[in-house]
């Protein structure tokens, strides 16, 4: 069970998404590029595009992370450009799955228990900031049952008109006490909270969000 959306601050946005199905492995990653408007989606559309190529050709998360990174820093990058990405691959059958963060906000794993939680990982660095570096991945035995919630910081940080943050224990007490009926309804109910909590206030970040479960 899986579902995305996507809203753009602006009429261009600078987050990303994508997915990959691989016989019984589903690749997913979701980021936030630096910036916003045209820049940032261009930055994004090759970030998802070599995302999706290392995918198909069934590289490791912390390998696509490395070799994204090698692509995208360095003198090419002259508008010093980054994005925060999370990867996973995930068995379908046995629910194994391996990751690699870099940079991102941590994905919070469990929806509707108390044990819902904010998921400790290597922090590693954006992408596209310096060549040379090494990724590290990481890998949970099984995620069955437990459905996985990734985002952007366009929910977190989204402001009220006050400028108060929508923050993080807000997003952990709201999916510690959410019954979980599908990953559609979780993203629409956080999209309609983040809604409520500007109370008319314009968006101030793109706003991206990727709920899955494996039974």
């Amino acid at each position: 069970d899986m579902y995305a959306s996507m809203t753009p601050a602006k009429e261009v946005g600078g987050d990303l998404y994508g997915y990959v199905l691989h016989d019984n492995i589903l690749y997913f990653a979701l980021g936030d590029v630096s910036g916003k408007g045209v820049p940032a989606s261009l930055f994004m559309a090759q970030a998802t595009r070599l995302f999706q190529t290392m995918a198909h050709q069934g590289m490791q998360p912390a390998e696509i992370c490395t070799r994204m990174n090698e692509a995208l820093s360095g003198e090419d990058n002259v508008n010093s450009m980054f994005v925060t990405l999370w990867v996973g691959m995930l068995n379908i059958e046995s629910g194994h799955l391996k990751f690699c963060n870099a940079g991102h906000n941590p994905p919070v794993i469990g929806c509707g228990d108390s044990n819902a939680e904010f998921m400790e990982m290597e922090p590693n660095t954006p992408i596209g900031l310096w060549p040379g570096g090494e990724y590290v991945g990481e890998e949970i035995e099984t995620i069955k049952g437990r459905p996985i919630f990734i985002y952007t910081d366009g929910l977190n940080e989204a402001e009220d008109p006050e400028k108060n943050q929508f923050g993080d224990e807000r997003l952990l007490d709201i999916l510690r006490n959410t019954h979980y009926d599908s990953a559609k309804q979780v993203i629409e109910m956080l999209s309609k909270q983040v809604e409520e909590h500007r109370r008319g206030a314009e968006p101030n970040d793109d706003l991206t969000m990727m709920c899955l479960k494996i039974s």
